[in-house]
């Protein structure tokens, strides 16, 4: 195994790693720099090819101010999407490095990590989704090369979309250079109930989407996951709004976890042709029978 990337390079190419803490000098971030920021992560909302930084504390800069920007945003949608789109560059990017700067980078999020390609089952878990398919000996999960980088961008993604500080902590100059392009990104990430005339946008749908008592969940979760895929709704975007289903079925008594939201969207999508039953709606309790007769699918326009 190679020696891998000098220290300087890594954190040019991963500006997330802890060796970037050294490179994050206190200063002042001017509000042109906050723009600049802002305009970055519209563009990688948007999936646009991002641009790489030639020197360490040019990238960990900008790596974190566009994160006070994504935060300030408040838009848990946009966040995942951003997160999703740059795990999924740096992800790439690390696919092409030497096995030693591989190792490195993803023992930042799975310190168990050995060369063999191995994580323990406790590092896997507070990561990535999967276990149950994963190859388990030993109290360690074994990998290959891909899988290890597949699990890398499921933790970092994860990373880079959460935040639990106060908001009322973040800069001023954030916030604003993040309302200057909410407008923006609130076209680009609008969420499926917004289409108009949709499957989603049904009166019963809509009622499920807000979560549903137990013994209900696993319905509700089929009959969204089943109405997104009709719409022609990406798998990936059909996940994010079951999870946040999955949240607020789990608001009220008993959880009901985003893995099983993620199962129940995985099924639908390998079995696209299935449609969107209204009598399966009534007999799980899930349709709003004084909109029935007035609904669009019932008098054949949908």
């Amino acid at each position: 195994m190679g020696p891998g990337l000098e220290e300087s390079e890594l954190v040019t190419r991963y500006p997330f790693v802890a060796a970037s803490r050294a490179y994050l000098k206190d200063s002042k971030v001017s509000d042109a720099e906050f723009e600049d920021a802002a305009g970055r992560v519209l563009a990688t909302v948007n999936n646009s090819p991002a641009r790489r930084e030639s020197k360490p504390a040019e990238a960990v800069k900008n790596y974190a101010v566009e994160r006070l920007v994504l935060y300030s945003l408040d838009d848990a949608f946009a966040a995942r999407r951003y997160a999703a789109n740059k795990a999924t560059g740096y992800a790439r990017l690390l696919a092409g490095e030497e096995e030693a700067t591989i190792v490195r980078v993803c023992r930042e999020f799975f310190p168990s990590l050995r060369p063999a390609y191995s994580v323990s089952v406790i590092d896997f878990v507070k990561n990535a989704r999967g276990l149950a398919e994963a190859q388990v000996e030993g109290g360690r999960v074994a990998l290959n090369k891909e899988g290890l980088v597949g699990v890398f961008r499921e933790a970092l993604a994860k990373k880079v979309s959460s935040f639990t500080a106060d908001r009322k902590t973040l800069p001023k100059n954030a916030v604003a250079a993040a309302e200057g392009i909410k407008p923006r990104v609130a076209e680009t990430v609008k969420p499926p109930s917004f289409f108009k005339g949709s499957v989603y946008s049904l009166p019963c749908v809509q009622k499920v989407r807000k979560g549903v008592m137990e013994g209900k969940r696993y319905y509700g979760a089929m009959a969204l996951a089943i109405a997104l895929c009709r719409d022609g709704v990406t798998k990936e975007r059909a996940i994010d709004e079951l999870a946040d289903y999955a949240r607020r079925c789990s608001a009220g008594t008993g959880e009901f976890t985003e893995k099983e939201s993620r199962n129940a969207v995985e099924w639908v999508y390998k079995h696209s042709t299935i449609g969107f039953a209204c009598q399966a709606m009534r007999d799980q309790g899930l349709a709003v029978e004084e909109e029935c007769a007035g609904c669009a699918r019932r008098r054949g326009r949908k």
